[in-house]
């Protein structure tokens, strides 16, 4: 950790103008990073010293050998290129008070990889080397950032099933509590919740406000049951532990923090049928309506799992229960955006967001590549700036080039163009598969509809082609 002294020089020099105080100042920096997906076997000569020595030892096998270039874009992220994000997160912000991890901490199709390299990979050397992974990467955030809060979320690759296969009371919820919970808020109520369902709720060192964080893996449209218990509805029975959680925050600003986000996803919309919703219809709806009727002052949501970074509004924009939701970059290069992470300047007194800086890894270098206040406008990461965001990116042709180059990382390869910038904006705001099918024909209908639609009928989902999964 930490170990390459020129390195985190050239970071901290690249870097050095965003650091300000921590978290007894007016303004805390919090820390959002997604998509890690790490792969502790892209070297697969160490694979069976990391299958045979204590997680502890780890850090010492990837410095044997020498070290590793950097992930090359393609592929998810080796130790090399997620030493390097957390040196330059240290940089950018060397005591955070609060580290969102906000889901995929493994890498894709992680039992094949394992299935490749170990010489025994039965379920059970799989399981237990899924737990030292998980393990790793919670020391290695604790290294990094010793009093920051940190607020692991559940993504769809993280479990011993298949992707998008997360089950309640699994031995591997309780390993991965056991392995977080020295950073919580409240270690033993982190633990007993976690362990249920991979979702809490917890203190958050600003305005008395809650985090109330999700494992939304369950109201996936793709969610597989496969390894939870026949005729179990764990999604029903998360949604109904969110209206309990909502209530019992009385008039504290709330946090609301998941890995997949409620909406359409835009990329196999459009290389499909019809629009494709991230969450199957019987959550999305209620999910959004939870956030914006449910009495709970809901001042921010957070969201990963699309590898770019962008925005989303969730509510209508008449009103004031519109609200704003921040959808975090990856680390991982594994779909071609440069890697990218997200620091926030978040208001001591009110829990609300006052700017956004995203920095990301171009060239072999660290460097921040925008902050939203500069290119949007002034004001707070609130809907109503949000809303104005939204107007610019439809009406002036500089803001929209710059949305979509951002959306990306800068690495050249947005899937966003001229023929289909209209969608990608649609989607931040029409966040039902009928409400986005109206936005994004090609009269474009600026004002959407004051609710969410109902969901159509159930019909087959569209296969993507173009690209596999987040």
């Amino acid at each position: 950790m930490l170990r390459s002294l020129a390195f985190v020089l050239s970071v901290v020099l690249s870097l050095a103008p965003t650091i300000v105080c921590g978290a007894d100042s007016p303004t805390q920096r919090w820390i959002v990073v997604s998509d890690v997906h790490f792969d502790p076997l892209a070297n697969a000569r160490r694979a069976e010293r990391l299958i045979d020595e204590p997680v502890e030892r780890w850090r010492a096998v990837f410095a044997s050998g020498g070290g590793d270039p950097l992930s090359e874009v393609g592929r998810d992220t080796n130790d090399a290129l997620f030493e390097s994000a957390l040196e330059a997160m240290h940089s950018a912000v060397s005591d955070p008070a609060v580290v969102i991890v906000a889901g995929d901490f493994l890498a894709h199709d992680f039992r094949a990889k394992f299935d490749r390299v170990a010489k025994v990979h039965d379920d059970a050397s799989y399981d237990a080397f899924v737990d030292k992974t998980i393990a790793f990467l919670a020391l290695e955030f604790r290294a990094a950032f010793p009093h920051a809060h940190l607020l692991p979320v559940i993504g769809n690759n993280d479990g011993y099933c298949a992707d998008y296969g997360s089950a309640p009371l699994s031995p591997f919820l309780a390993h991965f509590a056991a392995s977080w919970s020295g950073a919580a808020d409240d270690p033993a109520s982190f633990t007993a919740q976690f362990s249920v369902g991979g979702y809490y709720t917890s203190a958050l060192p600003a305005g008395n406000a809650r985090a109330v964080v999700l494992n939304d893996v369950f109201w996936s449209s793709q969610y597989s049951s496969a390894c939870a218990q026949p005729h179990a509805d764990p999604g029903a029975d998360e949604l109904a532990w969110l209206a309990q959680a909502l209530k019992g925050v009385d008039d504290s600003p709330v946090w609301i923090i998941a890995h997949i986000p409620p909406g359409v996803d835009t990329y196999a919309s459009l290389h499909g049928t019809q629009p494709v919703t991230f969450l199957a219809d019987r959550f999305n709806v209620p999910y959004i309506t939870a956030l914006t009727s449910s009495g709970a002052h809901v001042v921010m949501t957070v969201s990963g799992h699309t590898h770019m970074e962008s925005f989303r509004i969730v509510g209508p924009r008449a009103g004031d229960q519109s609200v704003p939701m921040l959808l975090a970059p990856a680390i991982s290069p594994v779909f071609f955006g440069n890697p990218s992470f997200t620091v926030l300047d978040v208001d001591s007194s009110s829990a609300q967001v006052l700017d956004s800086q995203v920095f990301t890894l171009d060239k072999g270098r660290w460097q921040r590549e925008y902050d939203f206040d500069s290119v949007y406008g002034h004001g707070p990461f609130d809907a109503q700036h949000l809303w104005s965001a939204q107007d610019a990116i439809f009406d002036d042709d500089r803001v929209r080039r710059r949305f979509e180059m951002y959306y990306d990382g800068g690495s050249g390869r947005s899937p966003i163009t001229d023929a289909t910038w209209r969608a990608y904006w649609c989607s931040n705001v029409a966040l039902t598969a009928v409400d986005f099918a109206a936005c994004s024909s090609p009269q474009i209908q600026t004002d959407l509809p004051a609710h969410p639609s109902a969901p159509p009928p159930p019909t087959p989902s569209p296969t993507p082609t173009a690209s596999a999964t987040p």
